[in-house]
């Protein structure tokens, strides 16, 4: 007979394979998850290194192109020829930014017409 401290029960054989199966299943995917973390934590590290590079680059090529735009000459432009750049300018952007939206809002359109068309 069992001791205080003792207590034995009786499981199937059948049930110890299934439950030591899904233990072990369990470990298994608890190591993997643990892998793909740390993949994703050098994966991480990775970026921000890529970033700050970007970023340096990015800063040398804008000091490139300071330095070169203030050794170049600057055109007298008289102030009634800017003001029509400008406004010359401005309006091509605003139009293919209005087809670009009726575009979006046409496709929107032909989805939804296909989506009622399935469930109606």
């Amino acid at each position: 007979m069992a001791t205080q401290e003792e207590l034995y029960v009786a499981i199937s054989p059948v049930s110890f394979r299934v439950g030591r199966t899904n233990l072990l299943e369990g470990q298994a995917t608890l190591l993997k998850t643990i892998k793909h973390l740390n993949n994703l934590k050098i994966l991480a590290r990775r970026k921000n290194d890529l970033k700050k590079k970007l970023q340096k680059s990015f800063l040398s090529v804008q000091t490139s192109i300071d330095d070169i735009q203030s050794n170049m000459p600057k055109p007298k432009i008289p102030k009634f020829l800017k003001k029509e750049e400008l406004s010359v300018a401005e309006k091509p952007a605003v139009k293919a930014d209005i087809s670009k939206r009726q575009l979006i809002d046409d496709e929107l359109m032909k989805i939804q017409e296909k989506l009622r068309a399935l469930n109606g």
